[in-house]
């Protein structure tokens, strides 16, 4: 989108709103997308790399406060497996 776009855009009545709206949504992708991967590393770094499986179902976690839990177990829990199974 091109600069001079983008500020006609921020003039009309929802347009700011909807450009702040889009920006926070954004962010807060990068933040589940950024703990999923750091979830994936640490299990990859105490055990193997998680199953296609696994990986898919720790990236469809979207709960903020989920995935700070899952970051927690990760580091803890014996297993792979034990970790699995808080998706089955």
């Amino acid at each position: 989108m091109s600069p001079t776009l983008l500020e006609k855009i921020k003039k009309t009545p929802y347009g700011a709103e909807m450009l702040n709206k889009t920006k926070a949504e954004g962010k807060a992708e990068g933040i589940t997308e950024g703990k999923a991967e750091d979830i994936i590393r640490v299990l990859t770094i105490r055990f193997e790399r998680p199953s296609a499986k696994l990986q898919r179902q720790i990236r469809e976690v979207k709960n903020i406060n989920e995935l700070d839990e899952l970051i927690d177990f990760s580091a803890t829990c014996v297993s792979l497996g034990e970790f699995a199974t808080a998706f089955n």
